[in-house]
Order: C-alpha cells, then sequence, then structure tokens
C-alpha cells in the first residue's frame, strides 16, 4: 500500500519536470482521441447495440454474414487489396531503382512519377472509366495491337472488374510506394556497392545481398502502409462500378446512407478494421521482424 501511494508523488514529480513536452504532445492526444479513439469506441458499441431493447448483441454480426453480398464484398475487398498491392510493390521498386540514378533524365522525370498523387481520387476514376469503358482507350488499343478481337466489358462484374479497380488504385498511389522505397534505396551507404563491385560481385548477386536485405525495413514500412490503406478501399471502386462492385467500406456507405441501417453499417466497419489489424498483425508475424530490427 506504501509502494502504491509513494508511486502517484514520483508520477507528479516526473510530470513537473516533463510539462513542456507533455504540453506539445497534449493536441495530438487530445486529436487522436476525439478524432480515432472515441468514434472507434462508438462504433463498436453501435454494433453490438440491439435495435430494441438494451443489452449487448451479436445478431447484427450474424446478420452480415448470412448476406452473400457482404461475403461478396469481403472477397473483393481481400482480392483488390492483395492485387492493388502486389501491383504497387512491384512497380514502385521498379520506379525506385531508376530513379535512384543520377542523370538530368532521371531529374525530370520524378515530378512526373510523383504527379498521380496531385489527382483528386474523384478525377482518378472519372478518368479510369473513360480508360475502361467499352469503347474506351484501353480496347481500342489492344484491338489496334490485334490482342483482342473484340472489346473486353471491365465493368461487367467479376474478376474483369477487379482487376480493373486494382490498376486504377494502383494508378494513384504506386508513387507513395516508390517515395518510400526511394529512401531506402539512397539511404544505403554506396561503399558496399564499391567493395562489392571490387570483390567481384555481378548486378545480380550485389542487389540479392545488399540491396534487397537493407531495403527490408522499407518494403515492410510500404506494405504495412499501403495495406492499411488498400483494405479500406472506398472512393474509385464507387465512382467506377457504384453498386455494381461493392467492397466492405461501400457495402457500409451505402448499409447506412441508402438502407438507413446504422447497425450493419457499423458492424460492417469493425469487421474490416479486424480484417486490417489481423493483415498487419500477421505481416509483422511472418516478415516484418526483420524489418523493424533492420530499422
Amino acid at each position: 500500500m506504501n509502494r502504491l501511494l509513494s508511486f502517484f508523488p514520483l508520477l507528479a514529480r516526473r510530470a513537473r519536470k516533463k510539462h513542456f513536452e507533455l504540453i506539445c504532445i497534449l493536441p495530438l492526444l487530445i486529436f487522436l482521441c476525439v478524432l480515432t479513439v472515441v468514434p472507434i469506441a462508438r462504433t463498436v458499441l453501435l454494433s453490438l447495440e440491439p435495435v430494441e431493447g438494451n443489452g449487448l448483441t451479436m445478431s447484427h454480426y450474424r446478420e452480415l454474414f448470412a448476406q452473400e453480398g457482404f461475403r461478396l464484398a469481403m472477397f473483393h475487398t481481400v482480392s483488390i487489396a492483395f492485387l492493388s498491392l502486389s501491383i504497387e510493390i512491384g512497380l514502385g521498386f521498379l520506379f525506385a531503382l531508376i530513379l535512384s540514378k543520377s542523370s538530368r533524365v532521371i531529374r525530370f522525370l520524378r515530378p512526373v512519377f510523383i504527379l498521380p498523387l496531385a489527382i483528386p481520387t474523384a478525377v482518378v476514376g472519372v478518368m479510369m472509366s473513360y480508360l475502361f469503358s467499352g469503347q474506351g482507350w484501353i480496347n481500342r488499343i489492344l484491338m489496334d495491337l490485334g490482342v483482342l478481337n473484340e472489346p473486353v466489358y471491365w465493368m461487367s462484374g467479376g474478376w474483369r472488374s477487379i482487376v480493373m479497380v486494382s490498376l486504377a488504385d494502383s494508378w494513384k498511389v504506386t508513387p507513395i510506394v516508390m517515395l518510400i522505397l526511394l529512401s531506402g534505396l539512397q539511404s544505403i551507404d554506396p561503399v558496399l556497392y564499391k567493395a562489392a563491385r571490387i570483390d567481384g560481385a555481378g548486378v545480380f548477386y550485389t542487389f540479392r545481398r545488399i540491396t534487397l536485405p537493407l531495403l527490408v525495413p522499407s518494403i515492410t514500412a510500404a506494405v504495412i502502409i499501403r495495406g492499411v490503406d488498400a483494405f479500406r478501399i472506398f472512393a474509385v471502386p464507387l465512382i467506377l462500378m457504384g453498386q455494381n462492385l461493392k467492397v466492405i467500406g461501400t457495402f457500409a456507405y451505402l448499409e447506412y446512407q441508402e438502407y438507413n441501417n446504422p447497425y450493419t453499417s457499423a458492424a460492417s466497419s469493425v469487421i474490416l478494421l479486424g480484417m486490417i489489424l489481423c493483415a498487419v498483425l500477421i505481416y509483422l508475424k511472418t516478415a516484418g521482424r526483420k524489418g523493424i530490427a533492420g530499422a
């Protein structure tokens, strides 16, 4: 008991010593509490509230999983997240390798590669609808090259629409992955490459033994940042497909806005949050430990 009582004066003394630091982080703490912690807690409680009566219930979750539309939305979300993340990591890595070189042409190209970040998502959705429509540029180019005999209807649903949404999302946000990996490449000491060349190491060996291991922390950061964002994709599928290709984000929005059902909307949002947390934890457990240790 005495130890417990002595803890509070000690805590007060430490708080007085660091009162300036506490004042500096207070706005951030208020921001996180008011706009993050409280809304999440309220959404979780709303997903457990019964439509009538008191207490807590899991009926909204059971109702969701009984709906084929929600199960399809989960499948679409996971498929788009996996496909778009794979494209973004691959292209982002390739572009980062290109832009890590030093030349006048590369310095000119850097703003061009970053340009998609400046375009609003709504504009990207409308632009991609022109590209992927039945008479859009993609079909015209492929037909002129002889790759296709007839147009591909990308917006007809199924895997074609999943690929279309993934490509549209990847075009918009690949520069983020590229910038993360580019900063990782530029942080590698050039002396390591010089020593490898002196020892007679080839390009592939240098990449496998030096570049890739030292880039693991940046790859981990890119996967986590973009993986979280890919799961919560919303605007691009809504603009391109409307209700024809629902993801969990658009499903929750439509449940609340169109069908006036805040309980299932909250439950689907909580499920999406759980999916994001599980994906991050699985990645950190399987591949992220080395990256965090290297950072």
